[in-house]
């Protein structure tokens, strides 16, 4: 026998009474076959389990429509709605709306619940537009009380914070930036029973509410999306057998499961319904955390547990997501990773390396590296008549490398050029071979390529050599540095602090060796990238730029960096085209801009 209209009405409002009551902070009074229009009731709120009514905090009213049908598997259902009742729930503050679920015989039941705010109700109406009915989503109506309670808290709070926007202009985020009236952005969120706020955020309908300025009374932007997920970073050290694989780790909630991360491969998932948990890794295409979570997995796996704390997780096999993993050939993967991290930390690059764009002769060169830094051995089956000095290439990144042959063809040891020391010299006007630094054999794209670099050890390599052409050799060095700076778009501030270091030793030397105002136009140059200039050392360029005796090159140096284009112009065009020619490829000529006129 079908049941009937009262009787579905009767059982629907029923399974709703039934479900309120057993929440401690709710009360309800929904009547059966109520007459008034679009509602059927209110559920009462408290502070407290105490229900005494100096511990109420608001009622919301309640609408409940009853539909047989016997599947109840769907954890979100719709259901149509006249537009009349969507309006006078949004004049009256909000509602929240049930739709229960039921057999044909009305012995089982399964309630379905949306929280209508006026935010949401002014979406649906505008979306509606010359409709008479609009499709409602409804979520499965918790068991818990205090999820019950939790839902009635929130929407109360939302209801009330919304009621006076039920009408008035509503201005979107970017609107709001972009006058200047945001002050700032909150997410309300109130609980029954509920003590961490990121797990009621990521269950609970939240709203985005503005605060603007000159306005006592947040507005709502919107409702924020479903499926919200936080993420919380733990100090805390993830330990195996006294050895502290992190320091730290990541800890994922969303309305279905919570899952802990360690590094960037490793995840543990316990999912809210379930009892067991998933372990899921999947290598990093990251150097140094594959070294890292490769190292932390193989150790969990042979000891059996890691430790958070005094708590110990064991390893369990069946929840692995990983089962076809090769132990043999992850150890190979594992000891390559961490000899190569190994080799870069050796070289000086700290910055990780994407392991998908290694080549096979990437992987040569790293295990060629390892061998010569780590083992210090020699290096085989390299090309005869190799240089001494050798750039060598992994993936995009370039190192400067000491070669000195071995025993056999082929053979090499390798050493880091800048933890060497090689005797480098060049040849005289008579001749004569004369001393220099080993690093003037590096030019600006040099400076720029390699990353083993170590400038602090430039200027005191050029100090130490005992010729008098050192000035000289150093002054061209610090053009090359300069340069290396500028093809950085000035990021390279390294190479910047180093010319500043040769230009600050160069001014200071003697006269006899360096002529003075090529001395002050490099001194000044570098300073004028680091800051304006003092009057001091604008009176000392204004000197130099008035001196008949000075040469043009040097006359147009100085109104360059007084930045003074049309006496500038004037000099440059002065200079024998070759020597314009050489100019340009002069440091100081980032300053030429004659299309400026001052």
């Amino acid at each position: 026998m079908l049941l009937d209209r009262k009787a579905i009405e009767t059982i629907s409002v029923s399974a709703v009474r039934n479900s309120i009551v057993t929440s401690p902070f709710l009360d309800q009074f929904i009547a059966d076959n109520d007459k008034e229009p679009s509602w059927d009731g209110n559920v009462y709120i408290y502070e407290d389990t105490s229900k005494k009514k100096n511990k109420l905090k608001g009622r919301l009213p309640v609408q409940v429509k009853g539909k047989i049908c016997a599947d109840f598997s769907a954890d979100e259902i719709s259901y149509s709605m006249d537009v009349s009742d969507l309006r006078n729930y949004l004049y009256d503050g909000g509602v929240v709306l049930f739709v229960v679920y039921m057999n044909a015989s009305g012995t089982a039941t399964q309630i379905y619940y949306s929280e209508l705010t006026p935010l949401k109700l002014r979406f649906e109406l505008d979306n509606a537009k010359a409709q008479k009915s609009k499709t409602v989503k409804l979520k499965k109506f918790p068991e818990d009380g205090n999820k019950k309670a939790t839902i009635f808290l929130n929407c109360l709070q939302n209801c009330q914070k919304q009621a006076s926007f039920t009408d008035a202009k509503l201005y979107s985020l970017e609107e709001l930036e972009k006058t200047g009236l945001l002050e700032s952005l909150t997410i309300p969120l109130v609980g029954a029973g509920v003590f961490d706020p990121k797990m009621l955020l990521v269950t609970s309908e939240a709203y985005l509410y503005a605060n603007i300025r000159g306005s006592s009374i947040p507005q709502p932007i919107e409702l924020l999306p479903k499926g919200i997920v936080t993420r919380e970073e733990v100090s805390n050290d993830v330990v195996i057998d006294d050895y502290i694989h992190y320091k730290k780790y990541s800890v994922i909630k969303s309305a279905e499961s919570t899952t802990v991360q360690f590094g960037e491969s490793f995840k543990i998932t316990f999912e809210e319904k379930k009892p067991s948990c998933k372990m899921n890794y999947k290598n990093s295409t990251k150097l140094r955390s594959l070294a890292t979570d490769l190292h932390f997995l193989l150790n969990y796996i042979e000891k059996g547990y890691f430790q958070v704390g005094s708590a110990k997780f064991p390893f369990d096999k069946s929840g692995a997501s990983f089962s076809d993993f090769d132990i043999n050939k992850e150890k190979g993967r594992l000891l390559f990773a961490q000899r190569s991290v190994t080799v870069l930390d050796m070289l000086g690059y700290k910055e990780d390396l994407d392991v998908t764009k290694l080549t096979g002769e990437d992987i040569r060169n790293l295990e060629r590296l390892a061998v010569a830094l780590i083992d210090k051995e020699p290096v085989s089956g390299l090309k005869p008549d190799l240089p001494p000095v050798l750039l060598m290439t992994v993936a995009d990144l370039k190192f400067v490398l000491l070669f000195t042959k071995g025993e056999s063809e082929g053979e090499y040891s390798i050493f880091d050029f800048f933890k060497s020391e090689l005797s480098v010299a060049y040849e005289g006007a008579n001749g004569e071979m004369i001393p220099t630094s080993q690093y003037a054999i590096l030019h600006a794209d040099d400076l720029l390529k390699i990353q083993n670099i170590q400038s602090e050890l430039f200027l005191p390599s050029f100090q130490k050599v005992e010729t008098e052409d050192k000035y000289t050799r150093a002054n061209w060095f610090l053009l090359e540095l300069l340069e290396a700076y500028d093809n950085s778009n000035d990021q390279r501030q390294d190479l910047l602090k180093a010319a500043d270091d040769f230009s600050k030793w160069l001014y200071e030397s003697p006269d006899q060796y360096l002529d003075y105002h090529i001395k002050c136009l490099n001194r000044y140059q570098v300073l004028k990238r680091e800051r304006e200039l003092t009057i001091d050392e604008v009176a000392e360029l204004w000197g130099i730029a008035e001196d008949n005796s000075v040469t043009d090159e040097c006359k147009l140096g100085a109104y360059l960096l007084l930045d003074l284009q049309v006496p500038a112009k004037r000099h440059f065009e002065k200079l024998a085209e070759e020597a314009q020619t050489a100019f340009r490829t002069y440091p100081i000529f980032r300053y030429y801009k004659p299309e400026e006129n001052n």
